[in-house]
């Protein structure tokens, strides 16, 4: 709740509710700030959070039917400290109080410690828990005080403990695709037993294994489930895009929401899956994907895109003919900028797949309106850009996959600038959220604030296992080792914890495989503008093996380093390949690069 100067621009813009009528509005709602908290203290209310999104379909519902109900609107004002979060603009404030999905209701003390919560609820429900509620905290104040005591107590003991570390093996991916075949639906295709989401990080780490070679149980696997992904009704066929997630086992009832995080996600696996099973299928769902996101989310003013499209069934209900008479969902203009630098992730390598150069050039579009809006050399990356200001600063997710994608945009061709403000984006992420001792990175420079889970920052294990793979990568095209250093402190970190996270342990799988993996560079001489080098550079994607990093040496630029490391070009692009300690000879038919990347790798 306390701020400082690089949070002065965290406050949220306004109010998001429902777009279908409501009186939500009628609750005296306050945003996220140190001034509720105060204000709960003083008057001896407790606070009472609400966490929504406005993308999402239950929030909508509880602003038109629970918070619409006068007598639970008459018991929030007289009773409760009523504070409204969007739980896109703030993720960190999410991160502590999500009380398993959305909308979140948390009941609050006035210095932030949980009470009671749960997700959506009907007006007769919530109205006897406010009761309940409001009832102990006046009648009872002094076991409360005792029981969030004891909490603290635990939290603190927790905090002082660093867990033990185990050296990082390919068991990790072994024991993680043991995990997955458990929860697989081998009928459906998917993983779990009734909703379905699509755990694109799953699908990522099984082409990661895929990609060292053929397995066919794997291959089966990967083969039914974006199958049935694409012909259900998660894939929207009138519009395009995928909607959020299925509610039934066989795919065919979608929750109709649609972000851009997920379709950026699925869009890079649909084109990972048709490169490595070599599926011409997989590219046009991949392909689908990319008209949505240029169609719907982009903004063609800033070459950004924007957050989300609203669920509403009843438009979706709509036959195709029908949709076009009939308004589309509202779409949120908030740029998010870890949104933008994983869709600018997955233009890339659609880029290197399939050669369309549209897609790397809508990447960097919008890869450099979120450095040139978003980053702050003091700050670092901040989270969303909404009307004109850039808000909440110094968040790991945002600024680990912001080098990410430099790295992409680089190894694309896009230019040594890239590779600049990578290497300017990992050297503000060590020197800000790494943690001492024993490794690690923190999820933000500065949490919400106050007393309670907001005033602790935590160690997140798949935004740490993203900078990881981040900065093992930088390593590898910088030559500067204390890049990969952090990532493997940050790895063994979590070494003998990751079981504990399931399916989405699958990111810190990927990250470990991408550490043990023995560096192939590829060096590639040529005007990175020209088609020859254009070729070249997506010959060295194109290899069948799961990494590998790629320099662009424009002769007009770095003359001098080619004639110090001994490469040449003499009107032609030249691709040099070192795996480990071992260089080959150069290679000057891109025809030949991805055989040569693939013979000459050994694990």
């Amino acid at each position: 709740m306390a701020a400082d100067k690089k949070q002065e621009k965290s406050a949220a813009p306004g109010f998001r509710f429902s777009p279908r009528p409501n009186r939500a509005g009628r609750i005296n709602w306050q945003p996220w700030s140190e001034e509720a908290f105060s204000r709960s203290r003083q008057e001896h209310k407790p606070v009472l959070l609400a966490i929504s999104a406005v993308w999402c379909h239950w929030c909508h519902v509880m602003d038109e039917i629970t918070y619409s109900d006068e007598e639970a609107i008459a018991l929030i004002n007289d009773g409760f400290i009523p504070v409204r979060v969007d739980s896109d603009q703030r993720p960190d404030v999410n991160a502590r109080y999500n009380q398993g999905g959305w909308p979140t209701i948390a009941l609050l003390t006035g210095d932030g410690e949980v009470i009671a919560g749960t997700t959506y609820i009907p007006p007769e429900e919530l109205r006897r828990l406010l009761g309940d509620i409001r009832s102990l905290y006046l009648n009872h104040n002094a076991e409360l005080r005792a029981a969030v005591e004891t909490v603290r107590e635990q939290r603190r003991e927790l905090a002082g403990q660093h867990p033990e570390t185990a050296n990082m093996t390919a068991a990790v991916s072994a024991y993680l695709l043991e995990v997955v075949g458990d929860v697989y639906d081998s009928e459906f295709g998917g993983f779990g037993s009734n909703t379905k989401f699509p755990y694109t990080n799953v699908l990522s780490l099984i082409l990661t294994i895929l990609a060292e070679g053929s397995i066919s149980e794997l291959e089966d696997m990967l083969d039914r489930t974006l199958d049935a992904m694409a012909a259900g009704g998660m894939n929207d066929q009138a519009g395009g895009g995928f909607f959020r997630y299925s509610t039934d086992r066989e795919w065919r009832a979608p929750h109709y929401e649609k972000l851009l995080e997920d379709n950026a996600g699925l869009m890079a696996v649909y084109a990972e899956a048709a490169h490595i099973l070599q599926n011409g299928k997989y590219e046009g769902v991949a392909r689908n994907v990319y008209r949505y996101l240029v169609t719907v989310l982009l903004d063609p003013a800033t070459g950004a895109f924007r957050g989300s499209q609203d669920a509403d069934e009843r438009y979706y209900g709509l036959d195709a003919a029908a949709r076009e008479m009939a308004a589309a969902p509202y779409v949120d203009p908030t740029v998010f900028s870890g949104g933008n630098a994983l869709t600018a992730s997955s233009l890339y390598r659609c880029f290197q797949i399939f050669g369309d150069l549209e897609m790397r050039d809508r990447a960097t579009a919008a890869l450099d309106f979120v450095w040139r809006h978003l980053w702050d050399a003091e700050a670092g990356l901040y989270h969303y850009y909404h009307d004109g200001e850039a808000r909440l600063p110094g968040l790991l997710g945002d600024n680990a996959r912001l080098i990410s994608a430099c790295l992409d945009a680089y190894e694309s061709g896009a230019g040594d600038a890239w590779i600049d403000r990578a290497l300017k984006a990992a050297g503000w992420l060590l020197n800000n959220l790494e943690a001492e001792e024993p490794g690690g990175f923190y999820d933000c420079v500065e949490p919400p604030g106050g007393e309670g889970p907001a005033a602790e920052r935590s160690r997140p294990l798949v935004e740490n296992s993203i900078a990881a793979s981040a900065l093992v990568r930088l390593a590898q095209n910088s030559g500067q080792p204390r890049f990969g250093e952090a990532a493997e402190r940050a790895l063994a970190y979590f070494s003998t914890s990751y079981k504990d996270s399931g399916l989405f342990a699958a990111d810190y799988a990927i990250a470990v495989e991408r550490l043990l993996d023995p560096p192939v560079r590829v060096s590639i001489t040529g005007p990175p503008g020209e088609p020859a080098t254009i070729g070249m550079i997506r010959a060295a994607h194109l290899a069948r093996i799961p990494f590998r990093s790629v320099e662009v040496l424009d002769p007009a630029v770095h003359n001098e380093e080619l004639d110090a490391a001994g490469y040449g070009y003499a009107g032609r692009p030249v691709a040099y390949i070192c795996i480990g300690a071992s260089c080959q000879p150069a290679v000057t038919d891109p025809k030949d690069l991805p055989g040569r990347l693939e013979a000459g790798r050994v694990r």
